[in-house]
């Protein structure tokens, strides 16, 4: 029996993601696994977007998969 999606990956999460390459970026909602015991949990508090971060919104190098959450 197959595993589905929100089974694997149980976790709701919130991220700001880019939907294309306008450079504009939303709220986007995601699943993510469940923390292991070989895992690090941490808040984020602030978070910075690197040069290229940007270069992957804009999908300047061609590579880019969209939603693409930045950071």
């Amino acid at each position: 029996m197959s595993i589905s999606a929100e089974e694997e990956h149980p976790k709701k999460a919130l991220g700001w993601a880019a939907r294309d390459s306008s450079a504009h970026l939303s709220p986007f909602t995601f699943s993510r696994r469940d923390t292991g015991e070989k895992d690090v949990a941490f808040k984020v508090l602030y978070c910075g977007i690197c040069h290229s971060d940007l270069h992957m919104i804009k999908n300047e190098w061609g590579n880019a998969v969209y939603p693409f959450l930045p950071g």
